[in-house]
């Protein structure tokens, strides 16, 4: 505004233009209840909608006697107090409740099925793919899949909460037995690569309703028909997870993270379930690496997400889990353990074996000899090794090395387990895959990473190292020319062979020298080891010269030792025999029967007869041993000893005859 002076000196007010443009149009309309006019001011419309925002959520909503108190013309009147129409009240829908359909369990659909419905299946299906196991085996998936949708099973409330040997059953214990015998014979006539591929496809589609660890994602249901067809193909051909070994230990977490291990474990014993050995084998290959620490492949290195561990390696509760379930597969081997004498870590001394395992009565022996025989590519005949060469030499290096991460009480229970797996081992040294030339080859490697010295007494690495070198030549005397050749490369490692062997003697000597065969070959073997070591004896320097002349020495002394025991064996057992004959000769005499018994009556003489008793029975199992192996030597000495004995018996007789009257 401005102010103007009149005539009469008075101020006067001026309107501007805009005024005169608002007086023009009219009354501005009223903006709506919420709404904010482009000519209001923004901050004051913003109070205001808050205001009556905040009454609205005061105020009681209206009842039912209100409304019929009031007039119908304000009843049915379609406008406001503002003149701004109100919205027609719409009826609220009432959603009706879902009717709960009833939950079908495995066992109520698998009740479709009959032996002449899956007949038909296969034999459409092998019409429709001739030539093609692996289509054929995706349509029988697909069908199984199909007929067991609609049931509903907790499988992986069951894996975290029943005891694994309940929980293998499930769910091919809800298929009928016809029906499983049909499967069982389609399955066994497939080629185990098709089989161990489209175990994968499977395994692939189950790990989707298995949640990874702290995972918040909704879980699917479980796969029924899936997983009736796992478990029915790795019982039937339990080789094809045995092939899929590499990828199930590189897939890591994967496979054996905290949530997933139950299901391979459960994996596992289902090949267990058709073959006990195949179980330990696929345990071996696959969580072992994972319990000691295996180190990636430079390629899966480079790939791997930064935040991973170049390592792989289980949590301490995986590997306590892993440990329970081979024992459980272990104890089908063990029996009861005998009293016998114990090494300073409490396991048995060496008795030709150290498991106890008794050979003949073994099932796990018994597989291990034959070994894991399937058909591969092309039908080519495969025999593995129940336990390899590699797996033993990876439990020695994580028992006696400080970098081990396993716990105490881990890593003794691993060394128990470590003599029955060994003993297994070596059951296969004839047709059962076991390489002792391998065997060899990697103790002579895990004898270089021992800190000891040279000359002396080894460390626990060397002694299992240089137990099972004698072993491997025992089993296969081609294994002795692997020592040979590899004797001035790993020098370190057999020199500190050799003086262990040196002063532990006669220890893990047994199996070579209980035959005359095995001594020549021994004595064999000690003179080629001279005869390698020669140039570094007179050429060598430093660490070089040294383990020459400790090698020199240790070989020099156990051929002396070695050459000496049949004599001295011979002479002990002599004077074994002279003890026995003066016995009987003594048990003969009238005068020394009734002395016996006269001192037998005393309380002395029944004291010292029933700790005699005691201390038989406590020595009967190692005579029989020390029977056993002395039994060549034995034999050779009666051969030579009968003659004369013939002569002395006949020279007697004519004594005898001479001195009767005529």
């Amino acid at each position: 505004m401005s102010g103007q002076d009149t005539a009469g000196g008075k101020w006067q007010t001026v309107k501007t233009k805009q005024q005169d443009v608002k007086k023009k149009r009219g009354p501005e309309p009223v903006a709506q209840s919420g709404r904010i006019e482009a000519t209001d001011s923004v901050f004051s419309a913003l109070d205001q909608w808050y205001d009556k925002k905040q009454d609205s959520h005061q105020k009681p909503a209206e009842s039912s006697e209100v409304n019929d108190a009031s007039s119908p013309s304000d009843a049915g009147s379609s406008t406001g107090e503002s003149g701004v129409p109100k919205p027609p009240d719409v009826p609220r829908r009432i959603k009706k409740p879902k009717a709960k359909l009833a939950k079908i369990t495995p066992s109520q659909a698998a009740s479709g099925l009959d032996s002449n419905k899956i007949s038909h299946v296969l034999l459409s299906v092998q019409q429709t793919y001739p030539h093609n196991q692996l289509s054929q085996l995706q349509t029988l998936g697909d069908h199984l899949l199909t007929t067991f949708q609609a049931s509903e099973l907790p499988f992986n409330k069951l894996l975290n909460e029943q005891y694994l040997e309940k929980v293998t059953d499930i769910p091919l214990q809800d298929l009928p037995l016809e029906v499983k015998h049909v499967l069982e014979n389609f399955a066994a006539h497939l080629d185990v690569p098709v089989v161990s591929q489209f175990i994968m496809n499977i395994l692939a589609a189950i790990l989707e309703t298995v949640p990874e660890a702290n995972s918040k994602q909704s879980v699917p249901k479980a796969k029924v028909g899936l997983l009736i067809m796992l478990s029915l193909l790795l019982r039937t051909t339990p080789a094809a997870l045995l092939l899929r070994s590499k990828d199930l230990l590189l897939g890591g977490k994967k496979y054996s993270g905290p949530n997933r291990l139950p299901l391979l474990l459960w994996l596992i014993n289902q090949t267990a379930r058709s073959n006990p050995a195949m179980g330990i084998a696929v345990w071996l290959r696959v969580l072992l690496p994972q319990i000691i620490g295996t180190q990636l492949p430079t390629v899966l290195q480079k790939t791997a997400p930064l935040s991973e561990s170049a390592v792989l390696v289980m949590t301490p509760i995986g590997i306590n889990v892993s440990l329970d379930y081979i024992q459980g597969l272990l104890n089908i081997a063990q029996e009861a353990p005998l009293q016998q004498q114990t090494n300073d870590h409490g396991f048995p001394e060496w008795h030709g074996g150290s498991a106890n395992l008794c050979a003949s009565n073994s099932l796990l022996h018994r597989l291990a000899c034959i070994g894991l025989r399937y058909s591969g590519e092309g039908g080519t005949s495969i025999v593995e090794p129940v336990v390899p060469p590699a797996a033993l030499d990876a439990i020695v290096r994580s028992q006696f090395t400080d970098s081990s991460h396993l716990q105490i009480a881990q890593r003794i229970k691993l060394l128990k387990q470590y003599e029955v797996l060994r003993e297994l081992a070596f059951a296969g040294s004839q047709a059962g895959g076991f390489d002792c030339k391998e065997s060899l080859r990697l103790a002579l490697d895990t004898a270089v990473l021992s800190d000891g010295p040279y000359e002396g007494p080894g460390d626990e690495t060397v002694d299992q190292a240089a137990r099972n070198i004698l072993a491997c030549i025992a089993e296969d005397s081609q294994a002795a020319q692997v020592w040979e050749t590899r004797h001035k490369q790993q020098l370190r490692g057999s020199t500190r062979v050799l003086q262990h062997l040196l002063h532990v003697y006669p220890k893990h000597f047994q199996p070579l020298l209980a035959t005359a065969k095995g001594k020549a070959g021994l004595l064999k073997l000690l003179q080629s080891l001279r005869q390698r070591h020669q140039t570094q004896l007179q050429q060598g320097k430093g660490w070089t010269r040294t383990c020459a002349y400790a090698s020199e020495s240790a070989s020099l002394a156990l051929q002396k030792r070695v050459r000496n025991r049949g004599a001295s064996l011979g002479w002990l057992l002599m004077f074994l025999l002279s003890l026995v004959l003066a016995a009987a000769a003594l048990l003969t005499n009238k005068e020394t029967q009734q002395a016996f018994h006269a001192f037998s009556d005393t309380q002395a003489g029944s004291q010292l007869i029933h700790r005699a008793q005691s201390v038989h029975a406590q020595l009967a199992p190692y005579l029989e041993r020390i029977s056993a192996q002395a039994a060549p030597i034995v034999g050779a000495i009666q051969v030579k000893v009968q003659p004369v004995a013939q002569q002395i018996q006949a020279t007697l007789s004519s004594m005898f005859v001479s001195e009767e009257p005529t």
